[in-house]
């Protein structure tokens, strides 16, 4: 996996962001070439076995017709596997480039994407953003903070009205003592007159503090969380 720093708010380096996203697609290249590689061997091995059958076949007892068109169909069977990867190969790195490029956009930037979790510092000036929205009207819905054993540690009341809503959260628990730092979730539980209970989005909203491919996912770093880039629904500022 390659990292990508991150570029303050102030203003972007064009060769600093350049080198980025040459370092962020090199995992993906790595990975093809070593594919590639691996054919690569197996063709020259086969064209030295054929050449070489050639060479030495008995003058008075000529390779059989037959014999050699089979092998003269595998040969180009996997001379066109060969370049048929060396194609795909192509295609994945200008693919991660493109999503590469497209993600330092964000960089010093605050999004808002799909996700559950969120951070906490210990302090009581750390106040994250928890964003949702609910698909219909809703006659209760609670938000739910969970820690990372995946208990309950804060039930919060929240709006019902259908849409997308966000919420300062004070980092507190249930009696008002201040959450110990670490990563959290959250989730919202929504139900109408009748019981049936109405779909609910999470978002994670933070500024964007770097970027890093991993297995052809390109990846966001939102503080101490990782997003995949694609998850994100807008950039807030």
């Amino acid at each position: 996996m390659s990292n990508v720093g991150g570029i303050g708010t102030n203003g972007t380096n064009n060769s600093s962001s350049s080198n980025s996203a040459s370092s962020a697609s090199s995992s993906s290249n790595s990975s093809s070439s070593a594919i590639s590689a691996s054919v690569q061997s197996e063709y020259n091995t086969f064209l030295t076995i054929l050449t070489t059958e050639l060479q030495n076949q008995d003058p008075t007892s000529p390779l059989d017709t037959n014999q050699f068109t089979s092998q003269l169909v595998q040969f180009s069977s996997l001379e066109q596997n060969l370049q048929t990867n060396s194609l795909l190969q192509q295609l994945v790195t200008n693919s991660t480039q493109g999503a590469v490029s497209s993600a330092l956009g964000y960089l010093g930037h605050t999004v808002k994407a799909t996700g559950n979790s969120f951070t906490l510092d210990g302090t009581s000036s750390d106040k994250p953003t928890l964003s949702y929205s609910l698909a219909g009207k809703a006659n209760t819905a609670v938000l739910d903070v969970l820690n990372s054993n995946g208990q309950t540690v804060r039930e919060i009341a929240v709006s019902t009205d259908a849409g997308s809503h966000s919420m300062t959260f004070d980092g507190q628990d249930s009696s008002g003592s201040q959450l110990p730092a670490g990563t959290y979730t959250f989730k919202v539980q929504a139900v109408d007159a009748h019981g049936t209970a109405i779909a609910a989005t999470t978002y994670e909203t933070g500024a964007v503090t770097g970027i890093d491919t991993s297995n052809g996912v390109v990846n966001l770093h939102i503080g101490s969380l990782t997003v995949p880039a694609s998850n994100v629904v807008q950039v807030v500022s």
